[in-house]
């Protein structure tokens, strides 16, 4: 399934990688299928950025009854180590990814 995404900024950032849940989701908000997707921003890019992916390549589940992708955020990474990251033993430990058959409230 493709579908695009857009990010605003309120002020620079510095260079970071952002890991983010990408889930189709029905009309009662049922989970049909997460994907994980990567964002990157460097600090000279635009305030507002547009971007597009794809989910579910190469799965076998029915998303026809999809009305929305949600993006949830998993994880943010600005280095190699980044703070939070959980191979730093400082305790944060990144969501589950919610899986088919989760509902989500999204209102």
């Amino acid at each position: 399934m493709h579908f695009g995404y857009r990010s605003t900024k309120a002020e620079p950032l510095p260079e970071a990688v952002v890991e983010l849940a990408a889930c189709a989701v029905d009309s009662a908000d049922v989970v049909l299928l997460c994907d994980h997707i990567t964002v990157h921003d460097a600090p000279g890019d635009p305030r507002v950025a547009e971007g597009d992916s794809w989910i579910g390549a190469g799965s076998d589940r029915d998303v026809s009854d999809t009305v929305a992708v949600v993006l949830l955020p998993d994880q943010l990474r600005g280095d190699l180590y980044p703070p939070g990251d959980p191979k730093d033993d400082d305790g944060y430990v990144p969501p589950r990814t919610p899986r088919p058959g989760d509902r989500l409230r999204l209102g």
